[in-house]
């Protein structure tokens, strides 16, 4: 990669990181759409994965005290099995066809927050057991889950400390068992090494700066935004980064 393209990746993760702070999830999955226009997929889902593992280990020791340990364990159970999984599919697949599926998971990820707001009823605790396995299995191909999960586990016992803490520890766990799966299968993490160390202290500075600047903004109007930049980056992903190369 050259230094610019490193540049403008390390301004997006500084502000998909803040993004993440205004409304509690998202700046990943812009983060993992942008990192396809500089990367294959092979490349940029372990990078991410290292890059969300900084910014989510941070949050999850600034809410330390609000972990939901009961959701945690029954979610952690079945999740390496689930990375393993996720990585055989993944390493069988063509780099268009994973673009296509991340696409179209970005798209079913507004349309499910979208829902998950009138949705009342709440998952069984044992429900965490296979979600956890899916998770893994999804999160080694398409990158990030993190918008999903957060509707799955909203529950009336957990306050917003609790919800935003708990989330976050998921993504570490997540995050840090992808990671060691492509390790694992070769992948080398030095071979994008400038890259991360820029983009790790870019990640956390937008934690900041969303926890204090940012939050002054509309957040109806800054969603919007958010929403039409997620499907246009997801309409390229699909029809042009990938169909196009595939019929021509």
């Amino acid at each position: 990669m050259t230094l610019f393209e490193i540049a403008i990746l390390a301004v997006a993760a500084f502000f998909t990181s803040a993004m993440s702070a205004v409304v509690g999830s998202g700046g990943g999955t812009v983060l993992i759409a942008l990192f396809l226009q500089f990367m294959p997929p092979a490349a940029a889902i372990p990078v991410h994965g290292v890059v969300q593992l900084a910014a989510n280990t941070w949050r999850t020791w600034l809410f330390r005290r609000h972990l939901a340990w009961h959701l945690i364990w029954r979610f952690a159970l079945l999740l390496p099995a689930g990375i393993a999984v996720g990585l055989w599919l993944f390493r069988s697949m063509s780099a268009e066809a994973v673009q296509i599926l991340i696409g179209c998971f970005i798209i079913v990820t507004l349309f499910t927050r979208r829902l998950g707001r009138f949705r009342g009823k709440e998952l069984p605790l044992w429900a965490f057991l296979p979600m956890g396995f899916i998770v893994g299995v999804l999160n080694m191909i398409v990158g990030v889950v993190a918008t999903v999960v957060g509707v799955l586990m909203i529950r009336k016992e957990l306050s917003k400390e609790d919800y935003v803490g708990t989330l976050g520890f998921y993504a570490v766990m997540t995050n840090f068992c992808k990671v060691v799966g492509f390790v694992l299968v070769g992948f080398d993490l030095l071979n994008y090494g400038t890259a991360i160390l820029a983009m790790v202290p870019a990640v956390m500075a937008g934690s900041w700066a969303g926890k204090h600047l940012l939050g002054r903004l509309s957040e109806r109007l800054f969603m919007r935004l958010f929403q039409a930049m997620l499907i246009a980056l997801a309409l390229k992903l699909i029809v042009w980064d990938s169909l196009m190369r595939l019929l021509g």
